[in-house]
């Protein structure tokens, strides 16, 4: 069912259940007995209960309790978010869009069912679709026409479409609640979910803000490989380091309180390639136009794999023949279902050139403080990932008879990075205490104030960074705040405003411009003419289209804020607005300005 139907039936439901409670206050209706022996009372307080409760499906039918009390537990979380365009971006597209997403978690308490104290088993699914789609041949554009690399995407929601198995683990610790001193986690797991944890980031929709936070992205060119057929070296591009919801697998982590204010915890999983596709290409199947030489038809468009694979251009720039020398099926696309890690990458049938399954660690240590006489909550924290899968440096990339390198001998066993994390509650806002009951003879007492445990001002920030030889885009921060209740009527609002920035490498730059000087040797073979006067972007030299000349990367920023009304305890209505700077990273997109609006739901 399409999530924008479910929340209209949700609406539509309170809808019908509240105007029996309006008319049933109304004067209209007569005196407050008559009121009480109304057809509507008895579905009126239904009403109120339900709106009231803990979620939209309140008591799961009448089946939560008892579930629970017999160590089965569910919970979900229903989204809808609606994005809208209204300057910049990419031409010859649609200038807003739709995403949902729908969540559901089961948990199994083997204490209440077995009596093994502190273990439970916890299965994770989602379904996620943009415009009633689950799959869509430009994911990373979902939020359809920003032209912003994946990285900044302004929808975090638009990859990983479709149904996904997401997180199915067991984990034991030593004593109830959710900061224990020692916990253990194994299974199909992602570390994710457990590292780099910034509540307050999940409140933003920009990709990199809730989720990327600068890892992963473009790790190395990739990995170069003989074709015995053509008699050339072609590089094949593998995954970067999986930093987001969408991705699972095999391993497990430890986790450790040595104080009550200082935690250790590390993480062994595998690593495995496969899941993005693997592309013979520098630009992937999501990089915008224009890049190469096409049509005007395609000018501003995204490519998919399957455009990649099948499109090529005659020298007028109009469709050629297709062709299947552009792209290379991924070994395996993950979409949870696959829980068998990746087979050896043979492009040729060469008898598997190397593996494309290594190992993931994930370490972190951090100092949770809780300072003043307030004892306002922080966090600071300092993490490190190895990705232990081939891939090759963007330095060195000189050329030699047309021929790039590094070679396949090259290679780097691993990334590797590290980021840190600072978050803090700068202030708590005094709250007046209940009055005392006034007994009608002593003088009402004054109001008392005291710290709030929740409404304040919160602040978060973090900083990661990669080897700028192995990453794309190796500097990135952001820094926010958000005040939580600012206003007495609505102490359940919060609002907020963060910047992400990232700065592109030069190592990056250094290859982009070895590709140029192979470009440029080609264009010198054909057309010298067309060789010194081809510009950075799309061009026609004596009526035909060119390959353009790839510019170099800057840096991209992203400034972003929103207004979270809590309707209730379960329903959430969330305005928010976007500035992307620079999206595509290297000038060729102007900036973009966003509105958004989601609407969530849990159950």
């Amino acid at each position: 069912m399409n999530t924008r139907n479910i929340l209209l039936s949700a609406a539509l439901g309170f809808a019908l259940c509240s105007v029996p409670g309006a008319l049933a206050g109304s004067a209209d209706i007569g005196s407050s007995t008559a009121a009480s022996t109304s057809p509507f009372s008895s579905l009126e307080a239904s009403a109120k209960q339900w709106w009231n409760g803990n979620s939209a499906l309140g008591n799961w039918f009448g089946l939560g309790y008892p579930l629970n009390d017999h160590g089965f537990s569910a919970t979900g979380e229903v989204k809808e978010a609606f994005f809208g365009l209204l300057t910049g971006g990419l031409p010859n597209q649609n200038k807003g869009q739709w995403a949902g997403e729908v969540r559901l978690k089961g948990l199994l308490d083997f204490e209440k069912m077995f009596g093994i104290q502190g273990l439970t088993f916890e299965s994770n699914w989602r379904y996620r679709q943009i415009n009633g789609q689950q799959d869509t041949p430009s994911t990373a554009y979902a939020a359809g026409t920003v032209g912003a690399a994946s990285g900044f995407n302004p929808n975090h929601m638009s990859s990983g479409l479709g149904m996904r198995i997401l997180t199915q683990f067991f984990q034991w610790q030593n004593e109830s609640g959710k900061d224990p001193r020692f916990m253990i986690k194994l299974g199909w797991v992602n570390p994710y979910q457990d590292f780099l944890q910034q509540p307050l980031s999940k409140m933003f929709n920009n990709n990199q803000i809730e989720s990327n936070k600068g890892i992963g992205g473009n790790s190395g060119p990739g990995i170069t490989i003989y074709n015995p057929t053509t008699k050339k070296y072609v590089t094949f591009k593998t995954s970067g380091v999986p930093w987001s919801s969408s991705f699972a697998t095999w391993g497990g982590s430890l986790r450790v309180k040595p104080t009550s204010t200082s935690y250790a915890q590390s993480g062994l999983y595998l690593a495995y390639s496969g899941n993005s596709g693997v592309q013979n290409d520098i630009y992937g199947p999501t990089d915008v136009y224009p890049y190469k030489s096409t049509s005007a038809q395609y000018l501003g468009t995204a490519k998919s794999s399957y455009q990649k694979n099948l499109q090529t251009t005659k020298g007028n720039g109009q469709p050629g023949k297709p062709t299947t020398g552009g792209y290379v099926a991924a070994a395996q696309n993950n979409h949870g279902f696959n829980f068998q890690g990746a087979p050896k990458f043979d492009p040729y049938g060469q008898g598997g050139l190397y593996s494309q399954n290594g190992l993931y660690n994930v370490n972190e240590i951090g100092w949770m403080p809780k300072l003043g006489a307030e004892k306002l909550e922080g966090k600071y924290a300092l993490g490190g990932y190895i990705w232990g899968l081939s891939n090759t440096d963007y330095s060195s990339t000189t050329w030699v008879k047309g021929q790039k390198k590094p070679y396949a001998f090259d290679q780097n066993s691993l990334s590797w990075g590290l980021y840190l994390q600072a978050d803090q509650r700068l202030y708590a806002m005094n709250e007046a205490a209940p009055a005392a009951p006034s007994n009608g003879k002593d003088p009402v007492a004054a109001p008392t104030y005291s710290p709030s445990k929740t409404r304040g001002l919160y602040m978060f920030n973090m900083f990661s960074y990669t080897p700028p030889q192995n990453n794309a885009l190796p500097f990135y921060f952001q820094t926010g705040l958000v005040y939580k209740g600012l206003f007495d009527i609505r102490k359940e609002d919060q609002m907020g405003v963060a910047l992400g920035a990232g700065f592109y490498s030069s190592d990056y730059n250094k290859y982009i411009d070895s590709q140029n000087q192979s470009l440029k040797a080609a264009y010198n073979g054909s057309n010298a003419t067309a060789a010194n006067i081809v510009p950075n972007g799309p061009t026609q030299v004596g009526g035909k289209d060119y390959y353009a000349y790839a510019p170099h990367f800057s840096s991209t920023e992203v400034v972003e804020a929103f207004y979270n009304i809590q309707i209730n305890k379960w329903a959430a209505l969330k305005p928010s607005a976007q500035w992307i700077i620079n999206p595509a990273g290297n000038g060729t997109v102007p900036n973009d300005f966003l509105l958004c609006a989601d609407v969530k739901v849990t159950f």
